[in-house]
């Protein structure tokens, strides 16, 4: 017994340390963000006297020496809400659609289109991008709202998540749906939706992440910084007339993960039951 709760001990320890190495970078950019400009470079981790002036410059504008910085922050955030509140709504109706023909309907070619699907995982994002850009630059969606929505509505690997999860539902409950006389939305909606949760709330948090923090296709397709994410909004204030405002974008970045720690938070539950309940079963 002295064993085991010393090896206990021992691991929670160990738990401890990787999670605070984990978190440093994260609490090391949330100190900077309340350091004023003089002790930015001070090597110290935490202010000596916090104070929010690099928030108040982020929301208000940035003064020096005559020259007023004014960062369209709020504008990056109500963009970055719209991609990505669209973007998740469609493509978990998408991929639970999907995801339901495959595991409960039987069709010709249901195997092929099945296993052609994985195989698109297998593509590198890279090389679809040049494609990509080309057919929405031809339709005119560079700088819109459609440029950033579109390519997110269909993820192959939610659609396996979620199909291998739908498989383990008992047929018997769609039988006694049917007997009731229910047509087939009728029982992805009162009954696989409802039973399928877990494995809905682990697409929900991978796909959240995904799209509020792509930096990548956002930056190829935006031009105009009315129409800025926060990923590229934030990394475009890098320099600005001539002035690098780090504590300015270390202040958009915490307030750019608020969102994100609330959503993990939120969907915690629903998360962990979608990973131990064998939605990854193959």
């Amino acid at each position: 017994m002295r064993q085991a709760r010393i090896l206990r001990w021992g691991i929670a320890g160990f738990l401890c340390l990787f999670a605070i190495l984990y978190l440093f970078p994260y609490i090391w950019m949330a100190a900077m963000s309340f350091k004023p400009d003089a002790e930015i470079f001070s090597g110290h981790v935490f202010p000596a006297a916090p104070t929010l002036e690099q928030y108040d410059r982020l929301l208000n504008g940035y003064h020096f020496k005559g020259l007023t910085l004014v960062v369209p922050f709020l504008t990056y955030y109500k963009n970055t809400l719209i991609v990505t509140l669209a973007s998740l709504i469609l493509v978990v109706t998408t991929d639970a659609l999907a995801a339901y023909a495959f595991a409960k309907f039987t069709f010709r070619g249901k195997a092929f289109l099945f296993w052609l699907m994985i195989g698109t995982m297998m593509l590198p994002i890279y090389a679809t991008l040049i494609p990509t850009f080309w057919l929405f630059s031809k339709i005119g969606f560079i700088n819109t709202y459609h440029a950033l929505i579109w390519p997110s509505v269909i993820d192959a690997y939610g659609i396996f998540l979620l199909r291998q999860y739908m498989e383990t539902i008992p047929n018997e409950l769609i039988d006694a749906a049917k007997v009731d006389g229910a047509g087939p939305f009728r029982i992805f909606w009162r009954v696989m939706v409802p039973l399928s949760r877990p494995a809905l709330g682990t697409l929900v948090v991978f796909r959240f992440l995904f799209i509020w923090n792509d930096y990548l296709w956002p930056l190829i397709v935006l031009r105009k910084e009315s129409m800025f994410t926060l990923p590229v909004g934030i990394a475009n204030m890098q320099l600005r007339q001539g002035m690098v405002v780090w504590g300015s974008q270390m202040a958009a970045s915490v307030l750019a993960t608020v969102p994100v720690i609330l959503i993990v938070l939120i969907m915690q539950r629903q998360f962990l039951r979608g990973l131990l309940a064998g939605a990854l079963k193959a």
